[in-house]
């Protein structure tokens, strides 16, 4: 892209123009936003830096050699909430405008006049979330993409050192606000670079807590020279003098009289460019670890196979939304459909998709409308979450984002997961369905201060406001491309924490933040999926470090799912000399999986919590036995030697410490799931629920004991003979015609498994149904099903029943507690096949959309929820919200793990339950916290 470096002559600027370049984009020109005549020390600005602002026009037009463009700052920090709105303020009647981010929007209009061609803008934001929020308002109102390449890159210490080597910036400081630490005329002109070298930065980072980059506000910089950026020039201060605040003799500026430009030869020499090694490296890294996660798996040499989707035709069918309403103002709205599939005009598909997100737009509206009536301000888009989006095809994202975008707004949106369940799964033969979580009155709360006129928001709202313990809702929402994680393809948050307790997670594919495009493999026995998600979960891991509260980690995952795309099935079918069905290796999918995921969480995909915050020490090197490191990332927990620790903690010495096990984190339950299309083709996708870093650190995080039993079930009439729609869809080895004797019947096996922070607070459970044909079977029809209203009860009563920690006796939840259901169930037939010309097929076969299975799960709750409340007559009983999800083959993590699957029992359905009781949670952090918890001041 061509784009426009936000410039201040500062290194952060400098260094993000470099990287932004490096990464592929042409520079253009660059603007700066300079200081009044009026101008003092006390008036800072809280956007840009003024210090050296004499100077910058020769740094870019004579140093860098583009086109400058300035604007002197007229406007004031008005607006300094979080959420900055545009029309808050009105412009003078001068033209000068009231906030000083205007003037930074008129600036980038005026270049945007003169370069239509230009589509990005640069910026040196590494840690304020203030200066990023508001450039990327205005990017977003001028429609440019924001780069911001050194945000949350590293930590301070190592940033700094990226600026001075990487960067080889050469540097002084015109700034200075730290004191004792940093003094106007001992420390003004200085060398950044011979600061950092005689320890100066470190000793006063070490004795005051000073940020060594800088990030604090405690200097400001002027760059000299950049030799991969300056091509024609340098920086050479001639005339300067002193200026000191008379209000604070710690504050002080250089002022600069008088500087030149020092030519340089411009004939260029061939450099490696820095971004292709950091690329390569990044990788190199994803192989290795994937590497190093599957040693412990056979070596398999698999063939290159295309898959074929057929497709049956569906009846077409009504489907209602289903709400739940929880304490505290929770809601689940679930299985969103229009009432009625649209007509494919001209078989354009993804315009039929786009009028059915009309009618669930429609819809949704009128739900919200109706929850909560009397609030101010009323229950709107702004107060959802989360949002799941099911497609038919991925195709329709596109189209559909557009209108999605309309809806929820580009500011503080909700999180989302996207995927694509295949043609005519979706009940009725719909195109899109959609479930959104809302929380009562979060949308205002993001969008107030803490100071609230009660005629404008409602009881609820004043309470959320008035509560300094806890968050109603925090959203992390990043827009500008950096090296930190992937920016949202769309207009969706990173994460959204509800109560300051559960952390709702985006799913997240296998992007390079940096460059947006999917990860590769850098060797021939590493395949595209299996770097992919690794790479997912490391972008997972960055943005939780990025939470604000104390940051979080990836085993404070309450519960997981794992996507995979139909085109995984390509590596993964063996060579096979005949042309008959071969029954599809799922096991080698499931294993390498969990075998990544298990290393991914053992050391938090190699992100260190609060090292770039600082709330944490550096990094450790790459050799240290991470044995001798808490679990925040601390040497020896912080006491002086190893012995001290052990000895006061109770750790106790690690037998192999420099080989930490893959498995050593078996315990977080993962759902893993193939359905046919991921976004932007990803190959794999991880959406996660977790307990937020305040709420693991003051209440116990466990799993629950690992539940297996067995449902017998007796052999039921096919569906050609009962009308029922639904298949198990397992893989069918013979086509032949089966001997149903009257002693066949099957066995259900059900394995169960929890994951819950605090007691009777929030918990996900998951539950894996298999089928497992009767010894003295001899048939697998898919059609023979089993009895699934049973199975389905003993699935909900596993997940609610199993929801307790080490000791106790019984599970504090009840069906009340349940928010949401998700089942997911198989509904296609994998098979392979040898082609003519050597290559393997592999053949997927689509059965139903499940309206059958639909109903029989609404029952099920139905009838528990009434005996729930002893009501077994009144209509209006509260029933979980669910959502089914047709899938093509699924897996439970903590049976993946297994040597070998017993070929004769076949995953059949999965579900995965969302139980959590907020007013408890928030009343157990609130008595915990002061005692255990240790980022509040």
């Amino acid at each position: 892209m061509k784009f426009v470096a936000l410039v201040s002559g500062g290194k952060d600027s400098i260094y993000s123009t470099l990287l932004a370049i490096q990464n592929g984009h042409e520079l253009v020109c660059c603007a700066h936003l300079a200081p009044s005549q009026q101008h003092n020390l006390e008036e800072e600005s809280y956007m840009y830096q003024t210090a050296g602002s004499e100077s910058v026009r020769l740094q870019v037009e004579e140093c860098i050699g583009v086109p400058f463009y300035v604007r002197t700052i007229s406007g004031r920090s008005k607006n300094t909430s979080l959420v900055y709105d545009s029309n808050d303020g009105d412009d003078n009647v001068d033209g000068s405008v009231s906030d000083e981010v205007e003037d930074l929007y008129l600036l980038l209009k005026q270049i945007q006049s003169d370069h239509p061609d230009i589509t990005a803008v640069s910026s040196g934001a590494i840690l304020s979330t203030y200066q990023r929020t508001r450039i990327e308002n205005v990017c977003s109102r001028l429609n440019l993409t924001s780069l911001s390449y050194l945000w949350r890159m590293t930590s301070q210490r190592s940033i700094l050192n990226s600026i001075l080597d990487d960067g080889e910036i050469d540097a002084v400081l015109v700034r200075v606000a730290c004191p004792p630490g940093l003094m106007p005329y001992r420390h003004l002109g200085k060398s950044l670079r011979e600061l950092r070298d005689r320890g100066i930065l470190d000793a006063l980072k070490e004795k005051f807590g000073m940020h060594p980059a800088g990030e604090g506000g405690e200097y400001e910089t002027l760059v000299l020279d950049c030799p991969k950026l300056f091509k024609h020039g340098k920086l050479i201060l001639e005339e300067t003098e002193i200026v000191c605040d008379d209000s604070d003799d710690g504050v002080g500026v250089l002022r600069i009289s008088k500087c030149n430009v020092e030519k340089k030869n411009t004939t260029t020499s061939k450099e490696e460019s820095a971004l292709e090694g950091g690329i390569a490296q990044c990788h190199r890294h994803a192989s290795e670890q994937v590497h190093y996660a599957k040693s412990s798996l056979s070596e398999n040499n698999d063939t290159s196979v295309h898959a074929d989707i057929d497709i049956n035709q569906i009846h077409h069918s009504m489907n209602l939304p289903n709400i739940r309403i929880m304490k505290g103002g929770l809601c689940h709205i679930s299985a969103i459909l229009s009432p009625i599939a649209a007509e494919a005009c001209n078989n354009d598909e993804a315009k039929a998709a786009v009028q059915e997100f009309f009618s669930i737009r429609q819809m949704l509206q009128s739900i919200l409308s109706r929850l909560y009536p009397n609030d101010i301000p009323k229950t709107s888009p702004q107060d959802i979450l989360y949002g799941h989006l099911y497609l038919s095809e991925i195709s329709h994202f596109a189209k559909i984002n557009q209108h999605y975008q309309e809806f929820f707004g580009t500011q503080l949106p909700p999180s989302r997961s996207c995927v694509a369940v295949g043609k005519r799964a979706l009940p009725g033969g719909r195109r899109v369905m959609m479930d959104c979580i809302l929380q009562r009155g979060s949308g205002g709360y993001l969008r107030s201060s803490s100071d609230v006129d009660g005629d404008k928001c409602d009881t609820f709202l004043e309470k959320a406001l008035q509560n300094k313990n806890h968050s109603l809702r925090r959203t992390l929402h990043v827009q500008s491309i950096s090296n930190w994680a992937p920016v949202c393809i769309g207009p969706y948050s990173q994460a959204n924490v509800l109560r300051s307790s559960l952390v709702f997670l985006a799913g997240m594919i296998g992007l390079v933040p940096q460059r947006m495009k999917l990860i590769q493999p850098t060797d021939s026995e590493t395949t595209s999926w299996e770097v992919q998600l690794y790479q997912s979960w490391k972008n997972a891991a960055s943005v939780l470090d990025g939470l604000e509260d104390g940051g979080g980690r990836l085993d404070d995952c309450l519960g997981g799912l794992i996507y995979f795309s139909a085109d995984v099935l390509q590596s993964l079918v063996a060579n096979d000399d005949t042309n008959e069905h071969k029954s599809f290796p799922w096991n080698k999918l499931w294993s390498t999986a969990q075998c990544i995921s298990n290393n991914v969480l053992s050391n938090n995909a190699n992100v260190l919590m609060g090292s770039v915050d600082g709330v944490v020490g550096e990094e450790p090197p790459a050799d240290a036995d991470p044995s001798l490191y808490d679990e925040d990332g601390v040497l020896y927990g912080g006491y002086e030697d190893e012995e001290t620790w052990r000895e006061i903690s109770g750790v106790e010495a690690s037998t192999s410490p420099s080989s930490p096990s893959p498995n050593t984190s078996n315990n977080v339950p993962l759902l893993m799931v193939c359905l046919p299309e991921l976004p932007a083709k990803a190959e794999a996708e991880v959406e996660l629920i977790l307990a937020s870093r305040r709420a693991a650190s003051c209440l116990d995080i466990c799993n629950s004991s690992v539940i297996s039993s067995t449902v017998e079930c007796e052999k039921r009439k096919s569906t050609s003979q009962m009308g029922i729609l639904w298949d198990t869809g397992y893989d069918d080895n013979n086509n032949s015609s089966h001997d149903c004797s009257d002693a066949s019947y099957s066995s259900i096996e059900m394995t169960s498994v929890s994951r819950l922070v605090g007691l009777g607070c929030a918990c996900v459970s998951t539950v894996m149904a298999k089928w497992k044909p009767n010894s003295t079977s001899t048939f697998t029809d898919a059609q023979d099903l089993p009895d699934v209203e049973k199975i389905l009860s003993s699935m909900i009563d596993d997940s609610i029943n199993n929801a307790k920690g080490e000791g106790e006796l019984s599970s504090l939840f009840t069906i009340e507690d349940v928010l949401n259901v998700r089942l997911y169930y198989k509904t296609a037939s994998v098979s392979q096949r040898k082609e003519v010309n050597g290559n393997g097929k592999v053949k997927v076969d689509m059965i139903d959309d499940g309206s059958t299975i639909r109903t029989y799960l609404h029952s099920v709750l139905r009838m528990k929820a009434r005996k729930s409340t002893n009501n077994t007559t009144d209509e209006s009983t509260s029933v979980p919200a669910f959502t089914v999800v047709p899938v093509i083959g699924m897996q439970l993590s903590h049976e993946s793990s297994l040597a070998a699957e017993e070929t004769s029992s076949t995953p059949m359905l999965a579900m995965q339950v969302t139980i959590t009781d907020q007013v408890r949670m928030e009343s157990e952090m609130w008595i915990r916290n002061n005692r255990t918890y240790k980022y509040d001041n």
